[in-house]
């Protein structure tokens, strides 16, 4: 994908599937959207990993993926080799920049307790580093089920880069071209980033959804939202900046980590993959 003169690849990590009805509180949001699900086991798919943006002299890695060492129901270990596919090392990422920090974010922050950017500056939302690390922060079941607490906390795996990491908060440019969109809700942080190059625009969305349906029918209620109203009121501002621009957009977790846009199709808003 190309917003003006930058270049953004998928960077696939992994991947979690479940049934359609384990992360939303209202099963029956489903009904009409089964086109959306894995066709041969009707499975909910969410894609992990991240991506890469690359313009100017600017290497940046957006969300880190699971990590090595996943945990089932957690499939994930391919970040480093679609970094490298890309004709990238580690060691030229020059930014880290999170969108929130579950741990299918922070996976490959660091290996063996060393950065794995070993030049890069990290970057997240200020109030997401003041919950996930804070020595208060009590892993919810979800987590601690898809992990080993022991090295994926987000305190354990970020103590590695604490000392390199910068903050923003809320709508703010964190980078020349980059600029965070307040998403809360999801995480205290949770943000959006919104490109802007050579007068195109584009954005990466983060966890403000989790399956396409999100965007195209209001209201779902996913289930684990910190606050689940400003969750769902942020996806309500987002979508309809998204149908109104057109603007091209990746999300954190749909399938290949393929971009997409919204448009009306008579009353009805409507999801189409952008052509690779």
């Amino acid at each position: 994908m190309r917003i003006g003169q930058m270049r953004i690849d998928p960077l696939i990590d992994g991947e979690t599937v479940s049934p359609p009805t384990a992360c939303y509180v209202n099963p029956a949001d489903w009904s009409g959207y089964e086109n959306y699900l894995d066709t041969t086991t009707g499975v909910h798919m969410n894609t992990l990993g991240g991506y890469l943006i690359r313009y100017d002299d600017r290497v940046i890695v957006v969300d880190t993926g699971a990590g090595p060492k996943p945990v089932y129901p957690v499939s994930s270990g391919g970040f480093r080799s679609a970094l490298y596919a890309t004709g990238v090392t580690p060691a030229e990422v020059t930014d880290v920049i999170y969108s929130h920090l579950h741990l299918d974010h922070i996976g490959w922050a660091s290996i063996n307790g060393k950065p794995f950017f070993a030049n890069a500056t990290y970057r997240v939302d200020k109030r997401d580093w003041d919950y996930f690390v804070s020595p208060d922060y009590d892993m919810p079941d979800w987590e601690k089920a898809a992990s080993d607490p022991s090295i994926d906390a987000a305190a354990v795996r970020l103590a590695p880069v604490a000392d390199r990491m910068e903050f923003f908060e809320g709508d703010q440019e964190v980078l020349p071209g980059i600029e965070s969109v307040e998403a809360s809700g999801h995480t205290p942080g949770s943000s959006v980033l919104r490109l802007t190059s050579d007068g195109e625009q584009g954005m990466l969305l983060g966890d403000l959804v989790h399956s396409q349906p999100e965007l195209v029918k209001e209201r779902w209620h996913f289930f684990a939202h910190l606050d689940p109203v400003a969750a769902m009121d942020a996806v309500e501002r987002i979508r309809k900046e998204l149908a109104d621009t057109k603007m091209p957009f990746g999300a954190a977790h749909f399938p290949g980590l393929r971009w997409g846009q919204l448009s009306m199709k008579g009353s009805e808003l409507r999801y189409d993959l952008i052509p690779l």
